[in-house]
């Protein structure tokens, strides 16, 4: 074992030189890294700083309004300034103007149709609430009775939608495309290897000093490193950036479900890569790959739109829960149904064995085609050909 281990080594060590040293990988890996960090700064930049609310009026803004504004923006993370005109005709073209985002005049409240509903609500509750208490002491309640009624609370609101998070859910649907983009990069790296050092010769030379199942794994893990290093070199800033700020828009808990796709990076590969690998070995030249993997290629397709459209439309429903938890679509589909945050752990767990299950079986189905069709030279092989041949002694 050892010694079978040596030799896989060899081969991973070389394939994974090659493919670091390569220019595509430096370019790749690169345009990456700029995109990650891209996704941490520009939100900076672009963000304008805390958002700041304008409020017009004829002459000075009443204290008691001041102040519960104040207090509002204090509490919600915004900024209140407050600017003064001489009559409300003066008031309504500071609003219409862009001076103001809402103006106070009397009894009526000027919005823009452009500043949105949040802060007139804000200013119209605010008028309401102080006229309330001053009607409620005219009228002979104490402070402390005012103070009570003012103190009921609004009903408890509750989201009840698809999602528990949109901005987490879309988290997990860039991931999976991310996810999907990955495998099959990695999965075409890996037949155009295995293609290429057959129609070249160089396998045979591999082959007269090692075993098929070494010359397999050794050139599936060197594309799976470094594929697996393009996806770090992508998730890092995102994961600590998410972890120490929240500046780029998205919940601090969207860092755990970026790390937990490298993990379902790997479980999908070990799936795939093999899968790939054994297909690309039946072509004869290196432009017959696309059509040799085209199944493989197609069945991981098919699994990225299932999540896609199933999982992502309806993460709790039952064919978004079967299709997340289904070996050949779960590497894409539970990272989505994960990021709507109401997956028990049993079923993330379950189906990360189901997947690595497979894996080991396909593995081993791979391995049996490849190491028989690797040695079948001169034309394309036929999936016949190779399936019931007697076993190539390793």
């Amino acid at each position: 074992m050892r010694a079978w281990w040596q030799g896989t080594r060899l081969v991973a060590e070389r394939g994974l030189v090659e493919n670091v040293r390569s220019r595509s990988f430096s370019v790749v890996t690169g345009l990456l890294l700029l995109v990650s960090i891209a996704a941490v700064v520009l939100p900076r930049l672009l963000g304008g700083g805390p958002t700041t609310y304008t409020l017009a009026t004829i002459g000075d803004a009443p204290a008691a309004v001041v102040a519960t504004l104040d207090a509002a923006g204090s509490s919600g993370g915004f900024t209140v300034t407050f600017v003064t005109r001489d009559t409300e005709d003066a008031v309504r073209l500071a609003v219409r103007d862009g001076d103001a985002t809402a103006g106070l005049a009397g009894h009526n409240l000027y919005t823009s149709s452009q500043a949105g509903l949040t802060f007139p609500a804000l200013v119209a509750q605010t008028v309401m609430t102080l006229e309330m208490s001053s009607r409620l002491a005219e009228a002979g309640l104490s402070a402390a009775q005012v103070a009570e009624i003012q103190s009921v609370r609004p009903p408890t609101q509750i989201s009840v939608g698809r999602v528990a998070d949109e901005g987490r859910a879309g988290v997990g649907i860039a991931v999976g495309i991310l996810l999907y983009l990955a495998l099959t990069f990695a999965g075409s790296a890996i037949a155009t290897t295995v293609a290429m050092e057959k129609s070249t010769r160089i396998s045979e030379v591999l082959l007269a000093v090692l075993r098929p199942s070494q010359v397999l794994v050794g050139t599936v893990l060197a594309v799976g490193a470094a594929t697996l290093l393009q996806m770090l070199v992508l998730a890092t800033p995102l994961v600590v950036a998410l972890r120490v700020t929240d500046d780029i828009g998205l919940p601090p808990v969207a860092g755990g479900d970026i790390a937990l796709a490298v993990v379902w990076f790997v479980l999908g590969f070990l799936l795939y890569a093999f899968l790939f690998a054994a297909t690309a070995a039946l072509v004869n030249k290196v432009t017959e790959v696309g059509s040799a993997i085209l199944p493989v290629t197609m069945t991981l397709l098919a699994g990225y739109l299932l999540a896609l459209t199933v999982v992502a439309g309806d993460p709790n429903g039952g064919w978004g829960v079967a299709a997340s938890m289904f070996p050949l679509s779960a590497p894409l589909a539970m990272p989505i149904r994960w990021a709507a945050g109401e997956v028990p752990l049993y079923q993330l767990l379950l189906a990360m064995a189901l997947t690595a299950g497979t894996a080991v079986l396909l593995v081993s189905l791979a391995s049996s085609i490849y190491r028989r069709a690797l040695l079948i030279t001169g034309h394309r092989v036929k999936l016949r050909e190779v399936i019931g041949r007697r076993p190539v002694s390793q």
